[in-house]
């Protein structure tokens, strides 16, 4: 199918709205937000609540074997119950093929979803298409799987490997979240540059600068006070290089870390036990606290509250949490690697997540220096402002119609 594997030209993206006379039928897999939120759901939820209030886009979403007439969204709570849903998640890693099985329970509700609403263009959000015949963009959020496969299930690996070169091979346009990502993409596979576009996330405005009046009952329940804690978040992995908080956090003066404790945030990831057991450990023995998965309704309250925001993962496709961070008006220190300079610029302080003593040396600068955190805030504030999910949802709308006509 020739609408598949053409070539974009940059200039076929600037399309007026007015150009296409009735609204263009899009086709969105949401199946994603079956399961409990993640990177790549919080993408779709975020991007879809964008693209809806484009008038010349008619959304379709997929979440499994049922099609809505709608922007894709969390589902209403599952009516099996929490315990049951428990149950369901922790049975998840033990039955074999299980990505294999699900994708063919899909195939033929795909199929006569995309013909029932005559659909003009497939968005699939999460790497590998579902076969079709109409055009395809395909989103491509990180090449994590190949640098740290330690850090995914063995069968999404199996599944990527075997799925994604397929996939880039026949799509009609491809999305990446960083110049980053496409530099990557275009090294490691070989696709047509004029293919690949960049459309940088966006940060909810939920994630502000906030006074202590406004976190105080949050932080006192958790027994935290504004501007006098180091924040990190992200998911217990190891790539995210916890270890390397814990050992410059260790390296700070006594009279820091009496003042200022260290805080860790994030949900289990894959193999993370033994972190989890370390960070649990140096818990209970009051050295730091280990708060595990924050809701998302109190994260931007966490961020906000925090005097510092390190992050020093070795990979990351984008980095959301250290752009939330800046928006809530947070000094954050990031890894020099991958994307993360990209999206922090000149905002915040970079580090190399090999030398922990290096950037305990930065820490406590950082938090000796009232007036270099007080303007490192403000930079943060305003380059947050470049990232929004407005522009991301202009861009995508603009390769849907690109890839359509």
């Amino acid at each position: 199918m020739a609408s598949r594997s053409a070539v974009i030209p940059f200039d076929a993206l600037i399309v007026e709205s007015n150009s296409h006379p009735m609204p263009l039928r899009v086709a969105i897999n949401a199946t994603p937000l079956l399961a409990p939120l993640t990177g790549i759901g919080n993408y779709i939820v975020n991007l879809g609540a964008a693209l809806a209030t484009d008038e010349t886009l008619q959304l379709y979403s997929l979440y499994g074997p049922r099609w809505r007439s709608e922007a894709p969204r969390p589902p209403a709570a599952s009516p099996l119950g929490p315990a049951v849903q428990s149950l369901k998640e922790a049975v998840k890693p033990f039955v074999p093929f299980r990505r294999e099985l699900r994708a063919l329970q899909q195939k033929w509700v795909f199929a006569s979803g995309t013909r029932r609403y005559d659909v003009d263009v497939y968005h699939e959000p999460n790497y590998v298409p579902l076969r079709c015949e109409v055009p395809v963009v395909v989103t491509v959020h990180d090449l994590s799987w190949r640098h740290y496969p330690d850090t995914h299930p063995a069968d999404r690996v199996r599944w990527l490997e075997g799925g994604l070169p397929r996939a880039l091979e026949r799509a009609a346009a491809i999305l990446v979240d960083s110049d980053f990502i496409r530099s990557e993409l275009l090294t490691a596979f070989p696709v047509d540059s004029a293919r690949v576009h960049t459309a940088h996330l966006g940060v909810s405005s939920s994630f502000r600068p906030r006074e202590a009046a406004d976190t105080g009952l949050f932080l006192d329940a958790l027994g935290l006070m504004h501007g006098r804690y180091i924040l990190t978040v992200g998911t217990i992995e190891p790539r995210k290089n916890l270890s390397h908080v814990l050992a410059a956090y260790a390296r700070l003066p006594t009279r820091l870390r009496e003042r200022y404790p260290l805080v860790v945030a994030g949900a289990k990831g894959w193999r993370a036990t033994d972190m989890e057991a370390e960070l649990r450990n140096l818990a209970n023995r009051g050295q730091i606290r280990f708060l595990g998965h924050v809701v998302a309704e109190q994260l931007p309250l966490l961020l906000a509250g925090a005097a510092a925001f390190v992050f020093p993962s070795l990979y990351e496709g984008f980095g959301l949490p250290p752009l939330e961070a800046m928006a809530s008006g947070v000094p954050v220190l990031v890894s020099d690697r991958a994307s993360l300079p990209e999206v922090v610029g000149d905002a915040g302080v970079t580090l190399d997540p090999d030398t922990p003593e290096a950037t305990a040396l930065e820490i406590e600068a950082l938090l000796d220096d009232p007036p270099r955190r007080q303007a490192l805030s403000q930079r943060g504030v305003d380059r947050a402002r470049r990232f929004t999910w407005e522009a991301c949802a202009r861009i995508t709308a603009n390769v849907y119609r690109a890839a359509a006509r």
